[in-house]
């Protein structure tokens, strides 16, 4: 019977637990504006959530502080219960280590997390009740966490701390002003994504180095030119031994511009006309890049990852779409479906899954390393494929069609039947 109420309780402290980690989450992104607006809606305890809101730093103080209570307990009241059993130290250890770890990853962590990043406003006017009684359970420690503030040596703000309150900050303006009428909703957005710039660092914008296009130094100009045209790129990194070792950048005015004032010039490798390329780290903030870009006049920007590899590139445009969304010109298709040709094959999207190309030739067709047709041509070539690429495939014979968007990714492929079969 003890084993069975530890194990309860246990279960409905990780409950709690997760509800308080919803309301830290929803914290981080309602703004007091926002909680401002379900007051103005009429909803039930709105005032309520705009004091918790408003009084932001205690509040997560408290949430956080009696959530980590309970993380705690629970933790103990299952280990008693494993304790219980006559299994040898090392497996009761083993056993209530793994059993604690996902009940926190699924009960605390991960599903009440991602339904209050959908619903901030929703998860506060519920959770204001029990949110309200952390207050005022933390507020009996106040007298002692003052007093520990103290005697604590001050310490200055770090920059990430400053970009974050200053972020809070704008976005409460924008908030603030966007309750104006003649404020779009698009403008309001737009607003918030610059602030939001400050706080994305490079990598998470970055095109990765899987999808990077790059040409060899000892490929001539003429070379270097097909695969302009090939790619649609209009500046495309030198690399030497590998996509680690870059020596540049090459430019397609360069590459023509040289090629048209002389025309022997062709066989010259692609090294005589690159550009110096510019490294930035890949935890560099978008803002700074951005900056960065406008001051020295560079599009193109190598990331170099912790261990001084190339981790990937990132452009102006790739900065841009952070703010005004996602760019697309004349040449994008919003959706593709598989289309049948005149000759019996077909024309298919390049993220269709793998199993349902092999259903349209009545085939199985799997692979364990891929899910995408896309991808399964990739790991073929063993590069990023380019239009016109072509490869045979269990009997199927693929061909990469135009690349579309500002990354000129190829977004579709024919695919016919051959005579010859392999296996994948």
């Amino acid at each position: 019977m003890p084993g069975i109420l530890l194990t309860i309780f246990a279960l409905v402290f990780y409950l709690f637990a997760g509800a308080l980690n919803a309301v830290e989450t929803a914290l981080e992104r309602l703004s007091r504006a926002s909680a401002e607006d379900l007051v103005d809606a009429g909803r039930k305890g709105a005032e309520v959530v705009v004091e918790q809101v408003t009084d932001r730093d205690r509040t997560d103080r408290s949430v956080r502080s009696v959530r980590l209570v309970l993380q705690t307990l629970s933790t103990i009241f299952l280990t008693l219960v494993y304790i219980q059993t006559t299994w040898s130290w090392w497996l009761v250890t083993l056993a209530a280590l793994v059993t604690n770890w996902a009940l926190l990853m699924i009960m605390v962590s991960a599903i009440p997390r991602q339904f209050s990043m959908r619903r901030p406003g929703g998860v506060m006017l519920s959770m204001r009740h029990l949110t309200e009684t952390c207050r005022t359970i933390m507020g009996y420690f106040d007298p002692a966490a003052t007093a520990l503030a103290r005697l604590r040596p001050a310490s200055g703000q770090t920059e990430a701390e400053a970009r974050h309150e200053m972020a809070d900050d704008l976005r409460e303006m924008v908030d603030q002003v966007g309750e104006a009428e003649l404020f779009e909703d698009e403008d309001r957005q737009m607003l918030r994504s610059v602030f939001e710039l400050g706080q994305t660092l490079v990598r998470e914008v970055m095109v990765p180095r899987t999808d990077m296009i790059t040409v060899n130094e000892e490929k001539s100009l003429n070379a270097a030119e097909h695969l302009f045209v090939r790619s649609g790129f209009s500046r495309i990194p030198v690399s030497g031994e590998d996509s680690d070792d870059i020596k540049g950048v090459l430019y397609f005015k360069d590459c023509t511009r040289r090629m048209l004032s002389d025309p022997e010039s062709r066989t010259l490798p692609v090294t005589s006309v690159m550009r110096e390329a510019h490294f930035i780290p890949e935890t560099l903030y978008a803002d700074d890049l951005l900056r960065a870009m406008q001051r020295e006049s560079f599009h193109l920007a190598l990331v170099v990852d912790e261990w001084g590899g190339i981790a990937g590139l990132v452009t102006l445009e790739d900065l841009l779409e952070e703010v005004v969304g996602e760019l697309r010109d004349e040449h994008d298709n919003k959706e593709f479906e598989p289309r049948e040709l005149p000759d019996g094959g077909w024309e298919v999207p390049s993220r269709l899954p793998v199993d349902e190309l092999g259903e349209l030739f009545g085939m199985e067709l799997d692979d364990e390393d891929v899910d995408s047709v896309g991808g399964l041509v990739a790991k073929t070539l063993n590069k990023v494929p380019l239009p016109g690429a072509r490869v045979e495939i269990a009997g199927l014979e693929l061909i990469a069609g135009q690349a579309v968007g500002r990354r000129k990714q190829v977004a579709t492929y024919q695919v016919r039947a051959t005579e010859t079969e392999t296996t994948v």
